[in-house]
């Protein structure tokens, strides 16, 4: 039951893409390429459970809860993972490098030109480029409420750009920030729903690695608190890693996805939650490749 609603939820924002007008008819095809082997998948996983389910009582049996948590993670969903697409920038081969850089394994046409487009993994050491993004606790920069990543991420047809800020205390990166957040802005405006809507399938997310008390929100770029026709200022869009603060149990969320806390990094989600790309915050070029390679600009 979870793999077939997978599979209809895999479909579903596909052709929702394809309907307004954000995505090409193309990208139809990748619901074959990602959902196929993940039937085949579970069909051998039906056989071994039909198989250790059909010896009975015996002591082979007494292993049943080993059994089971081997292939919870898959039959869950929260382990699927997607291989190499335009919709998902697959991590570099070990050994390969072209000028002095990890192999890039995904190639996209722009305007007739071959760009190519690659995750850097080591960025977000625990999270799997192809997999569901894990949630973890954060802070609601504006609320100061303990939330889970999860619940940032309705499924809503939207694509997300999450940026891991890292330390906004320093100058440094604090710029970094807002220079991606300039970036964001013409990326989010070059798309459009349709032409019936000013709305993108784009929304962008912001986690910095320190004390929300030692950040201002309203002076960071306005990607970051976004202004909408039906609902006015957006100050649900930053977050912060001390939600330890008021939940000691929560711990770090830059630990827990491998993102080091003072550089950060950007990920791309898809709108069914999985990893497309995972990079620096300065690679504004990357990200507009990347969605060049899925997405149909707005007509003007």
């Amino acid at each position: 039951m979870n793999v077939s609603m997978q599979d209809a939820y895999n479909l579903g924002w596909k052709i929702g893409s394809v309907v307004e007008g954000s995505m090409p008819r193309t990208l139809l095809s990748t619901y074959n390429n990602e959902r196929r082997p993940v039937a085949l998948e579970l069909i051998e996983l039906d056989k071994k459970m039909a198989r250790f389910y059909s010896d009975g009582p015996s002591r082979e049996s007494e292993k049943y809860q080993e059994f089971r948590d081997h292939f919870s993670h898959f039959t869950s969903g929260v382990g699927i993972r997607y291989r190499p697409s335009e919709l998902v920038a697959s991590a570099p081969r070990d050994g390969e490098a072209v000028d002095g850089d990890v192999h890039r394994d995904i190639s996209v046409a722009i305007n007739g030109d071959q760009a190519v487009v690659s995750s850097k993994p080591q960025l977000a050491k625990r999270i799997t480029i192809g997999e569901r993004l894990p949630s973890h606790r954060v802070l609601c920069q504006a609320e100061a409420n303990v939330v889970h990543v999860s619940d940032l991420l309705p499924s809503n047809g939207k694509w997300r750009i999450m940026a891991f800020a890292g330390n906004l205390e320093n100058d440094t990166q604090f710029q970094t920030v807002q220079d991606l957040g300039a970036s964001l802005q013409d990326i989010l405006t070059h798309y459009i729903a349709s032409a019936k809507s000013e709305r993108s399938p784009i929304e962008v997310l912001a986690l910095h690695s320190g004390s929300r008390d030692a950040v201002d929100l309203l002076k960071l770029h306005n990607v970051y608190h976004p202004w909408d026709d039906l609902l006015g200022w957006d100050y649900w869009k930053v977050y912060s890693d001390d939600a330890s603060t008021f939940e000691p149990s929560c711990g770090s969320a830059y630990e827990k996805y491998g993102v080091g806390k003072e550089d950060g990094c950007v990920v791309v989600l898809r709108p069914d939650q999985h990893v497309s790309y995972i990079g620096l915050l300065g690679d504004h070029d990357a990200l507009r490749r990347f969605f060049a390679g899925v997405m149909v600009p707005a007509v003007r």
